[in-house]
């Protein structure tokens, strides 16, 4: 925020602020007086050094360890009919692997082959939905491919709701006349016998999307109450080694039209000053992964390449900043033993895939995490080409080919915490409150809360501010 916006933000407060200090107080130091149990009405030299002096960090003498698994850092390019062509290639045959690795699917053969079965003869199959309809029965005819031929198949009504454009799925089934008949449609999952992560140190990972810094409905005080209350080793906060961020942490410009009208902060390298400002509060011993959104000054196909230098550049020179991509995966604490993996997603597919299955279209934007229980059983962040803008890079970075320990998403500024398969679930809400646009689509965000993992005991706790 510019000096004269924030003066004015403290007038408006009663709070007049002395020439000595105009030029360098911060949106920081706003909300410390906000936060202050002293009656502040103005503000020199000597009463900003005794609201910083106030405000020392709590060391907690953590050792941390973060590995990047997966973060995409590709270049902007043209993209063709040719590069289309890989990356659909290359989502079918990582996921047809994990379908085959059922043991309900491990006799699956090709679609070209079943003109060599006869009918009502046992199959199962694995495809790539082109089209699904509606037939007068309530059933669904569903149109699949691989890469040897196409079919139809014909499912029951309520599997036929949950089927999407472009998901990999198996069928078991019976065959017809140029027909398979299912009796049981098969998504690939994740096992439930698998190695799960763990560390044998009681540390906590917090997580936060949706910061909207530089919107007017934005809780930036809430932000800040949160890093000096990390600061001040209170409690579990002596205990917090990793912090993540995952997207939108600007409100950003030109999002949506009338966007102006929403703003404070007009000019989006200040806003990214807000966010630093916020990140200068968290101490240095802390891991920050920082993933971009929708709203973030990088495009939006995904997946989205890191925040650039051009904003934040102090931040990007700290040693415990990482600026990852959305999606990534890192892997976290994995000192004496394999550490616990993290997919970050910041859920731009959501509204999308929301809209195309009825039960969720009911019931996600209140729970969230029913939606991300869906992406882990498809294995894919995006399943229906479509639901978000795309750019088809080398292979498919949304395919969830690595199983997490902790899965979370933003966009939707509902806060949601649930578990499947072992696997933590959080939708980390939002630091924003209900803008006009959410208004009118009757969503309610629920601000301010910041879930925080256990990652000995996988436990989570809720931070309210």
């Amino acid at each position: 925020m510019d000096g004269n916006s924030l003066i004015k933000k403290f007038l408006k407060k009663g709070i007049t602020v002395s020439p000595d200090v105009a030029d360098y107080i911060s949106e920081r130091d706003f909300y410390r007086i906000m936060e202050s149990e002293k009656n502040i009405d103005h503000i020199d030299e000597e009463s900003l050094s005794e609201i910083r002096k106030n405000k020392k960090c709590y060391e907690n003498g953590l050792e941390t360890d973060i590995v990047i698994e997966k973060c995409f850092t590709g270049k902007e390019e043209g993209k063709d009919v040719d590069e289309f062509v890989q990356y659909f290639n290359d989502r079918f045959f990582r996921l047809k692997e994990f379908l085959m690795n059922r043991v309900e699917l491990s006799d699956a053969i090709s679609i070209g082959r079943l003109k060599g079965y006869n009918d009502r003869e046992d199959v199962s199959i694995i495809g790539m939905v082109s089209r699904k309809y509606k037939v007068n029965s309530g059933r669904w005819i569903v149109y699949v491919e691989d890469d040897t031929g196409m079919t139809k198949v014909l499912v029951d009504e309520d599997e036929g709701e949950w089927i999407v454009s472009d998901e990999v799925v198996g069928f078991k089934g019976v065959v017809g006349d140029d027909i398979v008949f299912a009796s049981e449609v098969i998504r690939p999952d994740v096992p439930l016998s698998r190695e799960y992560g763990e560390t044998d140190e009681e540390v906590y990972a917090a997580f936060l999307s949706d910061l909207h810094f530089g919107s007017k409905d934005a809780f930036g005080n809430k932000a800040l109450k949160f890093a000096e209350w990390v600061c001040s080793g209170k409690g579990v906060a002596n205990k917090i080694g990793y912090i993540f961020l995952n997207g939108d942490i600007v409100e950003g410009i030109g999002n949506y039209p009338g966007q102006e009208n929403d703003l404070d902060v007009h000019d989006v390298y200040s806003q990214y000053d807000e966010f630093r400002e916020f990140v200068d509060v968290i101490p240095e011993h802390i891991q920050v992964v920082v993933t971009p959104g929708n709203h973030d000054v990088v495009r939006m196909a995904e997946p989205q390449p890191p925040l650039p230098r051009k904003v934040c550049s102090e931040l990007h020179d700290r040693e415990n900043v990482h600026f990852l991509s959305n999606p990534a995966t890192v892997t976290i604490h994995g000192f004496s033993s394999g550490g616990i993996r993290v997919l970050l997603y910041h859920g731009y597919s959501f509204d999308g895939h929301v809209d195309s299955i009825p039960d969720l279209r009911e019931n996600a934007y209140e729970d969230p995490c029913r939606c991300m229980v869906d992406y882990i059983k498809r294995r894919h962040l995006a399943p229906m080409y479509g639901s978000n803008l795309l750019s088809p890079e080398d292979r498919d970075y949304l395919v969830i080919d690595m199983v997490p320990d902790i899965f979370v998403m933003g966009h939707t500024h509902g806060f949601s915490i649930s578990n499947y398969k072992g696997i933590n679930l959080i939708s980390s809400g939002t630091m924003q409150s209900q803008t006009s646009f959410q208004k009118r689509m009757g969503h309610k965000p629920d601000p301010g809360k910041i879930a925080m993992v256990n990652l000995m005991t996988r436990d989570v706790k809720v931070k309210e501010v």
